[in-house]
């Protein structure tokens, strides 16, 4: 039986206009979110979205991403607009300045634990911190000016999931708090024989009702709006499916999706065919165009004339004949002799969308078929996990072993175990009565308050167990984008002193805490990460980087590379991906010209992996994107 041809999405509305249209239709909404796969255009079209609001009003563009670059998009502030990035260990110096003295009272009162060990503990860089604080900064400019346009630019879809989880995260906090609080207003009330509030229940009281009103700022549909960027690629389609359902299940209105650089004014072969792969994409809600330019969208200018629909500066004029074609040549020798040569551990960085995770399945692929007797693997640390996508048709080769680490699971394991110890080691050293219960009530609140980020710990202990294995030849890591990458390398240093501080203050009951159990997985966890550190500045490790050939990628790209050298971390190889290839398409001649222009501020040892016409999802082509050697 033949393949089915797909189907046209009939909700797809193939204009020009669509999207300043689809712009205009959310002019009564407070918050717009703007989310999606990594290097699907969320940062171009939530900069384009702020522009068009701020020709009508005040407008705030915030960017949630750890490395954001609205500083390489706009040189200077535009008009009537103010833009903001997370500096998440800034908000959370504030947010414990303005609740850390409630908050010492409060644990005072309702466990064993002291003020210094608290403290302490509330003093570390949690992880997770990003997404807490970009939950928390959200709510906190939409209330500072209720009359502005706050338009989002999220993070890559796994780390907008955990920041849409941090609105749980503050119900629990609040919910542990008031359990400490509890056991002092029991005890009061034996006392006295009567009910007392004092300034503690009423700062608990304050601190749920502004984290409940910035949980229904976002699932009011009439003040957010979740609108997800996409390509018409099917992997970013399934993804943003995935997307729209796990957003829908938080309670947070979706109006529609954006089918970025879609082909509107097809004038060769090549982009007639993009524009039927366009027309076929369905994110299962109703889609709106944001028509491609002939020039990168990369600075103010560009993106008030993309948004008014004149045709860009530098581009070919409609109907003009097609300039010299690029040779071949000026591509393919910039590859010539460029191999990739893999460490022990590799792992793949970049921003989100650069195509990390083909890259590590290129590499990957090609080691597991050049030594058939090696054992390699190949395990994603990126919370969107796109590497199921990748094997999700095509088995790996015998000797590749592909993983998905579940962190959320295993999460919620040990939370689990670390709960039912807690009830024992408290039944066994608090007197009896009601302060056992209010003593294992509160701590079982506490250990639900683990920050969204606490799960990637169990990333780092199956990256150190892979690190200690001899029997795997090498490890290819496909990674979180930039900002959140480098969180991940600076855990073993951040995370060991979160996971000591951890086992402080939970061993103040170690006399019950059996060998095997909760001390044990804790001390376990301190090993990983100090092998794991050990592992990232030698020789057995290094990184490659993957870029794309776009002004604003590049410029992060060049700052990942210096924190990399600084930071002690070998650098393997730069990749530029998508690099479009030359062609008699007018659109595809203007954007290499603008590429080459770009990679040429990285030096001349980058390896270039031009862009297929069509998606790259079959292994046998995956395998080809990049030479690799393991000499």
């Amino acid at each position: 039986m033949k393949d089915e041809a797909p189907q046209p999405n009939s909700s797809l509305v193939l204009h020009p206009s669509s999207f300043p249209d689809a712009l205009r239709s959310l002019s009564s909404r407070q918050v717009l979110l703007f989310s999606g796969k990594g290097g699907v255009g969320k940062t171009t079209l939530s900069a384009a979205a702020a522009l068009h609001f701020a020709k009508t009003g005040r407008t705030i563009l915030f960017s949630t991403d750890p490395a954001s670059n609205l500083g390489d998009l706009f040189e200077e502030q535009p008009a009537n607009v103010r833009i903001e990035s997370l500096d998440a260990n800034a908000l959370y110096a504030r947010f414990l300045e303005k609740n850390l003295g409630s908050f010492l009272e409060i644990g005072d009162r309702g466990t064993y634990l002291d003020r210094d060990e608290l403290r302490r503990f509330f003093e570390l860089s949690l992880p997770g911190v990003d997404e807490i604080m970009a939950w928390m900064r959200i709510g906190e400019l939409a209330e500072e000016d209720a009359g502005a346009m706050l338009v989002v630019d999220t993070a890559p879809t796994g780390h907008t999931i955990r920041l849409l989880g941090a609105a749980e995260h503050f119900r629990q906090f609040a919910l542990a708090l008031d359990a400490m609080a509890a056991k002092h207003r029991e005890l009061v009330r034996q006392f006295t024989r009567r009910n007392v509030r004092d300034a503690v229940d009423e700062f608990i009281e304050r601190f749920d009702q502004e984290a409940r009103r910035r949980r229904e700022l976002l699932t009011d549909a009439r003040r957010t709006a979740f609108l997800p960027v996409m390509l018409s690629e099917p992997w970013v389609v399934e993804q943003t499916r995935r997307l729209i359902a796990e957003v829908r299940e938080v309670g947070i209105d979706v109006p529609f999706a954006i089918l970025n650089r879609a082909v509107v004014d097809p004038d060769c072969d090549r982009d007639r065919e993009r524009q039927k792969a366009d027309a076929a994409a369905d994110a299962g809600v109703p889609t709106v165009v944001a028509p491609r330019s002939c020039v990168p969208l990369d600075s103010r200018k560009a993106l008030e004339g993309w948004l008014s629909g004149a045709p860009p500066s530098g581009a070919p004029p409609s109907g003009a004949p097609p300039t010299r074609r690029p040779p071949a040549q000026k591509v393919a020798a910039r590859n010539r002799g460029a191999l990739l040569k893999p460490s022990r551990l590799t792992f793949l960085a970049g921003k989100g969308g650069v195509g990390k995770t083909t890259i590590a399945t290129s590499i990957a692929l090609q080691l597991a078929q050049a030594n058939p007797s090696g054992q390699y693997t190949i395990i994603s640390v990126d919370p969107a996990h796109a590497l199921r996508d990748v094997f999700a048709t095509e088995k790996p080769p015998a000797n590749l072993a592909v993983e998905i680490v579940d962190t959320r699971a295993k999460w919620r394991r040990f939370r689990e175990t670390l709960g039912n110890e807690i009830d024992r080691a408290v039944a066994a050293l608090a007197p009896s009565g009601v302060h056992v219960a209010y003593e294992t009530e509160s701590l079982r609140k506490l250990i639900e308050v683990a920050p969204p980020g606490a799960d990637e710990l169990f990333a780092i202990n199956r990256l150190s167990e892979l690190a200690a294995d001899e029997t795997r030849a090498a490890v290819i890591i496909d990674t979180a984008p930039t900002g959140h990458f480098l969180r991940l390398i600076e855990l073993p240093e951040t995370a060991a002193e979160w996971v000591r501080e951890f086992m402080r203050i939970l061993l103040r009951y170690r006399e019950v805490i059996r060998p095997g159990s909760l001390g044990e997985e804790l001390v376990e966890a301190s090993r990983a990460l100090k092998l794991l550190d050990e592992t990232l500045h030698s020789a057995r490790a290094a990184v490659i980087v993957v870029t794309r050939p776009e002004r604003v990628v590049v410029a992060e790209t060049k700052r990942l590379l210096a924190t990399l050298e600084q930071r002690g971390i070998a650098v393997g190889a730069v990749v530029a991906n998508y690099v479009t290839p030359p062609s008699e398409c007018r659109c595809d001649q203007s954007m290499m010209a603008a590429e080459m222009d770009s990679l040429s501020r990285l030096g001349s040892d980058v390896i270039l992996v031009a862009r297929h016409d069509g998606p790259v999802t079959r292994l046998a082509d995956l395998a080809g994107l990049v030479t690799v050697t393991a000499d």
